[in-house]
């Protein structure tokens, strides 16, 4: 169990890099839209994050170009998708961790 302690450790450690990033509301907001919970962003980074979050193979040129206008650069439209792709991971991960965890205490 004390690897599940380290991992949980990293994972927070994740969510709170991705939460301070440039525009700390916009990743943080985004990474939140990821990971299938609501929170305020502004449009399109909200739409971008949802898909991303959802089902990223339908993410298209269309919804990375809102974001570039938005955002005013590569690098701000990137951090959007990327916390996006972060909170999602975490989801699953936390999803995982929680499933693991039922299994190992109904084998004790």
């Amino acid at each position: 169990m004390a690897a599940n302690v380290e991992h949980r450790i990293l994972a927070e450690d994740l969510r709170a890099a991705v939460a301070s990033g440039v525009d700390a509301h916009a990743t943080s907001g985004a990474m939140r839209i990821g990971a299938g919970a609501e929170a305020a962003v502004a449009e399109p980074y909200a739409a971008l994050a949802r898909t991303v979050g959802e089902a990223s193979y339908r993410v298209t040129d269309e919804l990375v170009a809102a974001a570039r206008r938005q955002a005013g650069s590569d690098r701000g439209a990137f951090e959007v998708i990327m916390s996006a792709g972060v909170g999602a991971a975490l989801r699953r991960w936390d999803t995982a961790i929680l499933a693991i965890e039922e299994v190992a205490d109904e084998a004790r």
